[in-house]
Order: structure tokens, then sequence, then C-alpha cells
């Protein structure tokens, strides 16, 4: 009786071990248990349909076609994960992977906000070679180290227009516009120089504020204007281009450093091609979305040459408030302007 109870037992645990093996086996057709799916979510500020998320969406098509579908990229557009400057803290503490900032991270790495002194860039080719060229590279170095996180491509907003409530034919017309900028000294700075209120505050409260007529109006590309609506609540626009507005794709550096090196390729890869699609679609829309705007109702005011020159002697206060601020900042500005 005692074999039998022996026997029974061991064929019973014969059969658990190859059932436990098989189901094993199963598992790893689908990949091992370490290969579990890594996550990757990106946050940002733009309308679903802006260039940025366009550009998002081709990135997360090719990092989880590259990978196997190891790699799954979630999109956050139109602030889902809050605003820019709270989602740039995300990022930095790892509870975000990915965020599409401005040059707002500058407060972390001085040494960006060189890309949004006003009137720098004469044009779309001029930024794009020295942004996505050494040039670029180098205005990124403090990242790392003073931020935690690793630019991996340098993507574009644009050329910045001004939106009002009223007509703004010349330069005194700025007298008293209560004007929304970024929560960016400069911003602020700049404004104070044309003449208006500067009032800061997130662009997540942007469309709201001027509705209620809060401020008057704002700064931002065509595209911007037009995919968050905004020539809803504005009647006027003036085509100053008095500040290119470029993006980054950044990474919590942890987060980028705990991948195999290669879904680190993967993921860079990825960024860089779908960075050339956003250039090339902002570029193409800049003067769709103009013309769009016009039809919708809007009317855009191109400054003449005396306007445009008061327009760029206004800010001469302002690059001096960044020479000082920002020790090296005039050679690094010269060596962009003289980069053509």
């Amino acid at each position: 009786m005692n074999k039998k109870i022996v026997s029974v037992l061991l064929i019973v645990t014969l059969l658990l071990t190859l059932g436990g093996c098989g189901k094993n086996e199963q598992s790893e057709v689908g990949g091992t248990p370490s290969e579990k799916t890594i996550k990757i979510k990106i946050a940002n500020w733009y309308a679903i349909d802006h260039p940025q998320n366009i550009a998002l969406e081709k990135f997360k098509e090719l990092v989880e076609t590259n990978s196997d579908n190891q790699i799954e990229v979630q999109i956050y557009p139109n602030s889902q994960l809050g605003s820019e400057d709270t989602f740039i803290d995300s990022v930095k503490k790892g509870s975000v992977e990915m965020g599409v900032p401005g040059i707002m991270i500058s407060k972390d790495a001085p040494s960006i906000a060189v890309a949004e002194i006003p009137f720098l860039f004469d044009s779309w080719e001029h930024a794009r070679k020295v942004l996505q060229g050494p040039l670029g590279d180098e205005i990124v170095t403090e990242l790392i180290p003073k931020a935690g996180v690793r630019n991996l491509a340098w993507t574009v907003n644009g050329f910045r227009e001004i939106s009002s409530n009223r007509e703004i034919s010349k330069f005194e017309d700025f007298e008293g516009l209560r004007l929304r900028v970024p929560n960016v000294p400069y911003y602020v700075e700049m404004a104070k120089a044309l003449n208006t209120n500067p009032i800061a505050m997130p662009f997540s409260e942007l469309f709201t504020a001027l509705e209620q007529k809060v401020v008057d109006g704002q700064d931002n590309p065509y595209s911007t204007v037009k995919a968050s609506k905004i020539y809803e609540v504005q009647s006027h626009m003036l085509e100053t281009k008095h500040i290119f507005s470029p993006n980054l794709w950044v990474i919590n550096e942890e987060f980028y450093q705990s991948l195999s090196e290669e879904n680190q390729n993967i993921i860079i890869d990825a960024a860089n091609e779908a960075a050339d699609l956003n250039w090339e679609l902002s570029i193409r829309k800049d003067l769709e979305d103009k013309e769009s705007l016009e039809e919708a109702g809007i009317k855009i005011i191109t400054p003449d040459e005396a306007f445009k020159k008061k327009l760029i002697e206004s800010q001469a206060p302002v690059y001096q408030w960044f020479y000082d601020k920002y020790p090296g900042m005039e050679d690094l500005a010269e060596r962009i302007r003289n980069e053509k």
C-alpha cells in the first residue's frame, strides 16, 4: 500500500513538472520572461494634428516596429500630463520617460536659451542648419549633467508671430497691449521692449484667457495658432518672425541608460527620422496655415521696412539682458548668426 502511494506521488510530481516546462516554453514563444514590454510615455502641449504630434506618431511607428513591439510608445498631447513646466519636471524625475518642451527647459540648462534670442535666425534653412548640426549638439551639452535628461533631436515649433484682438500696423500700436508670454524671463523682457504689458501663463490657459479678454494677444507660429484654434478668439496677426522657437525631444537619462544598446539605437534613429518629418511638415504648413488663417477671417499684417527696423532695434536691451545673465552667450549667438 505504501509503495503504491509513493508511486502515485512520483507520477503526479512528474506530470506537474512537465506541465510547468510546457508553460515556460509557451511563454518563450512570445518572448522570455526578461523581455517585458518597455513603455515610453511622451508628454507635450501641442494639438493632436500639429506637426509635432504627427512626427511623434511616426516615432511611435518606427520604435514599435523596429523593436518587434518590445517597446510601446504612448503619446499624450494637449497638456494631458500637465503644462510644459510640469511635464519637464516629470521627465527629470523619470515618472514620464519623454517630453517635448520648448526652450523653457533652459531654466535647467541656460545655454539652450540662446536659440530664442530675438531675430537670431533669418530663415528656416538657417535654423535647421544650426540646430541639426554641431552647434545644435553644443547648445544642449548642459542637459544631461544639469537636468538629467538627454536631447534625442531638435524639432521645430516655428517662427513666432503676434496675434491680437486689434490691429497693430505700427510700433506705437503695441502700447498697452496685454500680451501673453510663456513663463520664461526673456520672453517677459522681449514683451517689455515692445512696450506691451506681458502676462506670463501656461499655454494650456491661453485660449480661455483670450476668450475672456484677460489678455489681448499672444505670440506663436501660424501652425500653433491654427491647430489650437486661437484664431477663433483673435482678429489680427502681425508677421514679426521675432523669435524662432525650436523644440527638444528629451528623454530621462537614467531610463535611457537602462535600455540595451540596441534599443537606444532604435530610439535615436527613430527620433532623427521623425524629426526630419517634423521639419518638413512645419516648413510646408507655415505657408498653408497662414493662408488658412486668412480664409478664416484673420487679418495678417506684414510690417514694412521701417516698422521691421524698429522691431529689431527695440530688442537691444534684451540682447544685453541675455549677455549679462549668461556669460559666453554673445560669442555663441554670433557664431549662430554666421552659420549660413
